[in-house]
This record gives C-alpha cells, structure tokens and sequence, in this order.
C-alpha cells in the first residue's frame, strides 16, 4: 500500500503540473486531482511514521 501511494502521488503531481502548465487548465479536475493527491499523501504519511517509530522501538 505504501509504494501504491507514494507511486500515486507523483503520478498525480505530474498530471498536475502536465495541466497547469498552459494555462488553459480545468480547475475542477485540478482540485480533484490535489485532493485524491492530498489523501494519498496523507497515508503514505501516516504509514511511513509509523513504520519508523516502529524501527526505533525494536532498536
């Protein structure tokens, strides 16, 4: 799941940028795409703090 969100989140952060770039953008699907980015980011986030404080309990 971690490489899942961590994959997503550039995904979305280069179709984010592919269309903003020309000014032409379509500001709903923009603030979609930075919304489905933001969730993704959030569980890569929680899981990835999780992770490492599990790593410093164990040492």
């Amino acid at each position: 799941m971690t490489s899942a969100n961590l994959e997503r989140v550039r995904t979305l952060r280069q179709q984010i940028i592919a269309e903003t770039k020309h000014g032409f953008a379509d500001w709903n699907l923009v603030q979609k795409m930075l919304d489905e980015l933001m969730i993704n980011h959030q569980q890569y986030k929680y899981f990835a703090t999780k992770e490492n404080i599990s790593l410093y309990r164990e040492s």
